[in-house]
């Protein structure tokens, strides 16, 4: 898991362009509703704050939503969630006449707050492939482990996709947010998260946790093998994060890692990087002790550049671990 700091240039700048190039657009297709309340709800400033607003703030706009409208309400849209995974020949029929209620306020609100169709699409005047390029994250923010580079040139070839933190199909209001889209890679955003619902209470966000608890390890069981462990306060939001992204287990087709490490530990000690570090400088070639450590062990140190390099989070640990650093 990596930290995304929301008070960095590069950030601030993304937000920055996020809003304005897509407050024009949903503004448009706002203006071209009929008079109605979701007409009247959606002003200028709720567009600007769904748009923008910090991820603490987010849900409100989905809760103030179902009280503004009439006659919805949050009770009965958390029925209409229930609904939704129940087949429709077994919904009875005022199951039934709720879900139809629901779902066409859904469509409603997707339709002006378009991800799929709109924002993911290739061709749209300002796209995931934009937003993307702005926040250039190297890997995925959730596992540090597959690169999710994005490359448009000569045409958008790919891109990370964004991993909805409220989902989309519960909080269709905030399928646009800044804070909703996390840059990440498909295991995590698919094939390990699907539609796992968080809180703030309970899970890391990468916009909000900042001082992560937690730390890879390995330990070698009896057959002399390398095997990794993850080692956080039980019961915490880490915790319950590394769970929900599998990353224990992923990460175990990686333990071949550590052997690799603790080989290269042999090769280049601290002392022998230190001697090259001054046989370089009288060359000419000065170089920091940051970039020894990536060119001998594949990895940053520095925490702001995880994201530049898979497992950059993990080699460093095991690293210190290893007393190399």
């Amino acid at each position: 898991m990596i930290s995304l700091d929301p008070i960095s240039t590069k950030i601030i700048s993304a937000k920055k362009v996020h809003h304005d190039k897509l407050f024009s657009i949903v503004k448009q297709r706002v203006n071209a509703l009929p008079v109605s309340e979701l007409k009247t709800f959606l002003a200028d400033w709720r567009i600007s704050a769904v748009l923008t607003d910090p991820p603490e703030f987010l849900e409100e706009h989905h809760n103030d939503l179902l009280d503004y409208l009439t006659p919805y309400s949050l009770v009965d849209w958390i029925e209409f969630l229930r609904i939704k995974g129940i087949r429709l020949s077994n919904r009875t029929y005022g199951e039934q006449n709720l879900f139809d209620q629901y779902n066409s306020l859904v469509n409603d609100i997707s339709s002006i707050f378009k991800y799929t169709g709109g924002f993911a699409r290739k061709d749209s005047v300002y796209s995931a492939y934009d937003l993307a390029e702005s926040l250039d994250m190297q890997t995925c923010t959730y596992c540090n482990r597959i690169y999710t580079k994005t490359v448009r040139n000569p045409s958008k070839i790919t891109r990370p996709e964004f991993d909805h933190w409220f989902p989309k199909e519960t909080y269709p209001i905030l399928a646009l947010s800044f804070y909703n889209l996390i840059p990440s890679c498909h295991v995590c955003n698919s094939s390990v998260k699907g539609n796992t619902r968080m809180n703030l209470g309970d899970y890391i966000h990468p916009y909000v946790d900042s001082d992560l608890k937690y730390k890879f390890s390995y330990r070698i069981n009896k057959y002399n093998a390398y095997k990794f462990k993850i080692d956080r306060v039980a019961g915490s939001k880490e915790d319950a994060t590394i769970k929900a992204f599998k990353l224990e287990e992923i990460y175990a087709t990686h333990e071949d890692e550590i052997e690799d490490l603790v080989r290269l530990r042999k090769l280049y000690s601290t002392s022998y990087l230190i001697q090259l570090k001054k046989l370089l400088a009288k060359t000419g070639q000065a170089v920091s002790m940051e970039e020894l450590y990536r060119l001998a062990f594949g990895t940053y140190i520095n925490e702001v550049d995880f994201h530049k390099r898979p497992l950059s989070k993990m080699k460093k640990d095991i690293l210190k671990e290893l007393n190399i650093i």
